[in-house]
């Protein structure tokens, strides 16, 4: 919407991860943070919302709570997705759409105001502090950026939300894969994963018999951006640190599991996507005997594969 009109003022409300993720993106000139989720902190901006007198309001969350929000700041203009409602709160009601990527979702917001809808893959705006702060991490621990010596650099992200815990792929095949790519591939592993994903990091820890290094990916968005970008590759689940490397430009091989990467895959071109169940919504394997099952359908021989074809794309191999 800035390209759209670059004179304007942009306001984002957000919370969580949402708001430090627009921390420095030159598109955004405001940013509202929300104490939490729930519709009570949103309303608790509304009075300073409504001061401003908005010409233009984008309903990104397209729930009915969320559309009556948007319409009580006082927008001219509300542009939405027109479901659950919502469309009675709006003056642009975007059709709902069938299967596609919600990156190409929110992107019809955009056009059905009269913006191009940029396709060209997400963005994420690092700083040269973070970059440094990175290359000098690495350097202390015998990894220069500088001179890489055809050694890839490879993270692994064996965790996911505490809701989705199901959607893991086993930490022991993790190891296996790091240690495969290490010894046949010189590759130098980095472990990533915060405090939710400790039990993850500590069993492949204990099980790797390679040399590797654990990164705490919960301090600084900015600063695992920088690491994300200095990677080669990164392995990952279904997951938010996918989507960063994304942002970022690093290849990506997808444990997709039970998601449904052509709605939440890893965005734009260059990716692997492994799945070896019908993609769908999590859900359905939430109440399963194994809900483990679409995860564990994934061997390490494919995903071995899948990263050495990656690498060999950037001529490291």
């Amino acid at each position: 919407m800035k390209r759209f009109a670059p004179n304007g003022h942009t306001t984002v409300l957000a919370h969580g991860i949402g708001a430090a993720v627009l921390e420095g993106n030159p598109h955004v000139d405001e940013v509202f943070k929300v104490s939490c989720r729930g519709m009570a902190a949103k309303f608790s901006h509304l009075t300073p919302l409504r001061r401003t007198r908005y010409d233009i309001g984008i309903l990104a969350q397209h729930s009915l709570a969320n559309a009556v929000f948007l319409w009580s700041v006082g927008c001219k203009q509300r542009v939405g997705i027109d479901s659950k409602g919502c469309g009675l709160f709006l003056t642009h009601r975007v059709p709902t759409m069938g299967l596609v990527h919600e990156v190409t979702r929110y992107l019809k917001l955009a056009e059905a105001l009269g913006a191009n809808g940029d396709s060209s893959g997400l963005e994420f705006f690092t700083t040269e502090a973070d970059h440094q702060s990175i290359a000098h991490f690495l350097f202390e621990r015998g990894y220069d950026l500088q001179q890489r010596d055809g050694r890839p650099l490879i993270a692994l992200f064996p965790g996911s939300s505490q809701q989705w815990r199901f959607k893991r792929w086993p930490a022991d095949r993790f190891a296996q894969t790091g240690s495969r790519l290490v010894m046949q591939h010189n590759a130098c592993l980095l472990l990533l994963g915060g405090p939710d994903d400790r039990d993850a990091i500590d069993e492949i820890s204990q099980t790797l018999t390679v040399p590797f290094c654990v990164v705490d990916s919960s301090h600084s968005i900015g600063r695992l951006a920088a690491l994300l970008a200095a990677c080669d590759l990164l392995i990952t689940n279904d997951s938010g640190p996918m989507h960063l490397a994304t942002a970022v430009g690093t290849p990506v091989v997808d444990l997709a599991g039970p998601s449904d990467p052509r709605r939440t895959g890893p965005y734009g071109a260059g990716h692997v996507v492994i799945q070896r169940v019908e993609p769908g919504s999590p859900k359905q394997w939430i109440n399963a005997p194994d809900p483990q099952l679409p995860m564990k359908a994934i061997g390490v021989e494919d995903v071995v594969a899948a990263a050495v074809e990656q690498i060999a794309k950037t001529r490291l191999v």
